[in-house]
């Protein structure tokens, strides 16, 4: 293949309809027969949430290219033969981002708000109206707007309905003030759904419905509507289509052939499913665009910014990432919407940590890490939080981990490394008992990339842990406040490795104690390997 041509790219940056498909090098994934089938229908009022990085604000931009029937841009694409009533009749469109109303105080959100407003209706051209509330000004916004419609009708695009309460997760009383402002505001939405042919409100999560979107009952809900379960985000027979040239060129930067290349960017960045009523999975369409941009797989997601609220709920639920795959919930309980009452499993689901990974039945599903880049951001996110300055310690820790684990083996790295990312746990950070000791343990093996699982079963008892690699199958007990022979003789005693011995790599046992006078671990035992 001829690396030379010009190959256009997928979007990882710009999400502006009209500059994405002029551009010479932007490629635009067709998903407008989905949004036809979304906004056919007259007087539609719709809600749908997505993660970050996922198309959203794409989306709105190839809406209100839509109904302004700017056919021009559209050529080549599916709805340019469909009968859309946009190419005869376009409607004036309206789309802001609430992003615009951010603060940080409840008085520098309410200043925001009102300069949202007041260049809203500078567009509809006329004043805003200072003796009235915010509030009140974005009501007679909408209805001077309409009236000036040719149509008597406006379409309205809202980004991130949800991001001006974002901050204020963790300090309710300002939330609550926020909040109530915003129910007043989207409530005029409502009160004025006769002037609005289209609306349509997207966001990350639905942490404020509840109070914000009581004055919103009418909206329609696409959020788990399998007929848009792909609408934003990649799927497997559009990477096989529309970015095969792109993954053609990805996959010989590294020395793979198209079948590899494919199956490693699903492996890092697929795995969404947002319909319970639908197999259909998706992949993160700005981390896939830039993967492919720049021929290396990577956690691209934690470049945009880490959900501090995330790990805190995290370590708050005493619970490691490792511990999240396989989180029941029931459908209820991932629509719950206030921040004071919000699970945690909700709170990763609608956050883009979590996905549907198991239908149970109608209403209950099991939660999983969809794919390695959420799993990694995860993981380092929860030790950049557990250990602050102490990362840069365990930073080295892991480098030289994994250089051993690839040159040498687990056995290299047990006494060494092992031993100083235990000694690099702040001081304040008690590891108060075997299961918190056990975590560590566990973070630290999955983060220098090792394949490791804890808790499993054997006809005798449960392995806290067992790890494979290139030299055996190492099969781990556990102990706090005893020895690490103590904890071999267990496992060597109730054969944890059994399940194990019919492979054709070696099985050890490995008697791991965790001292709490020492604040650390014991040397750790090995034995001889075991043959089957």
């Amino acid at each position: 293949m001829d690396n030379a041509r010009t190959i256009k790219v997928p979007t990882t940056g710009i999400f502006d309809f009209e500059r994405l498909v002029t551009s010479e090098k932007g490629k635009y994934v067709d998903k407008t027969a989905l949004l036809y089938e979304m906004c056919g229908d007259v007087d539609q009022q719709l809600f749908i949430s997505r993660p970050r990085r996922f198309g959203k604000s794409l989306m709105l931009s190839t809406l209100k290219a839509m109904f302004e029937g700017r056919r021009e841009l559209f050529k080549g694409l599916a709805i340019d033969s469909l009968p859309w009533e946009g190419w005869k009749t376009p409607t004036p469109v309206y789309s802001f981002t609430m992003s615009s109303a951010n603060g940080e105080t409840y008085e520098e959100f309410c200043m925001a708000l009102q300069g949202l407003v007041k260049g809203l209706c500078a567009e509809a051209g006329f004043a805003y109206d200072i003796g009235k509330t915010t509030s009140g000004n974005f009501d007679d916004f909408l209805q001077a707007a309409a009236a000036k419609s040719p149509t008597k009708q406006i379409v309205v695009l809202i980004d991130e309905y949800d991001e001006p309460v974002a901050k204020f997760l963790d300090d309710l009383p300002t939330l609550n003030k926020v909040r109530s402002v915003l129910h007043d505001f989207y409530e005029k939405l409502k009160v004025n759904s006769g002037a609005i042919r289209f609306l349509l409100l997207t966001g990350v999560t639905k942490l404020t419905k509840l109070s914000i979107f009581s004055g919103l009952n009418h909206l329609t809900d696409l959020t788990m509507d399998p007929r848009f379960a792909t609408l934003l985000g990649y799927t497997p027979e559009e990477m096989d289509g529309p970015l095969r040239e792109n993954i053609e060129v990805f996959a010989e930067k590294n020395n793979m052939d198209f079948d590899a290349a494919k199956k490693a960017l699903l492996s890092w960045y697929d795995g969404y499913r947002f319909s319970p009523d639908s197999e259909a999975k998706v992949g993160n369409p700005v981390s896939i665009g830039k993967s492919l941009a720049t021929g290396r797989l990577a956690n691209y997601w934690e470049a945009t910014g880490h959900a501090t609220i995330i790990v805190n709920r995290i370590r708050a639920a005493e619970k490691i990432p490792a511990d999240l795959n396989g989180l029941a919930a029931t459908r209820t309980q991932l629509d719950v919407c206030a921040a004071e009452t919000m699970p945690l499993p909700a709170l990763l689901y609608q956050g883009g940590y979590l996905t549907l990974s198991e239908v149970i039945d109608s209403n209950t599903f099991r939660l999983g890490i969809p794919n390695m880049e959420i799993a990694n951001s995860l993981a380092e996110g929860y030790v950049s939080s557990i250990l602050d300055k102490g990362m840069t310690d365990w930073t080295e820790q892991l480098v030289e981990a994994r250089e051993g684990m690839l040159s040498r083996g687990v056995d290299a790295i047990l006494k060494k490394n092992l031993k100083a990312a235990f000694a690099a746990v702040p001081h304040e950070w008690h590891i108060e008992d075997e299961k918190e000791a056990k975590r560590y343990f566990l973070l630290f093996m999955k983060l220098i990339g090792a394949d490791i699982s804890g808790e499993r079963q054997s006809a005798r008892g449960r392995a806290d842990a067992v790890l494979q690699d290139k030299t055996g199958t190492y099969v781990f007990e556990f102990k706090y406040g005893k020895t690490p022979k103590e904890a071999l003789d267990q496992a060597r005693t109730k054969e944890y490795g059994n399940p194990w011995l019919d492979t054709t790599l070696p099985v050890f046992y490995v008697g791991v104690n965790y001292n709490p006078e020492k604040r650390g671990i014991d040397d750790p035992l090995v034995s001889i390997p075991h043959v089957g």
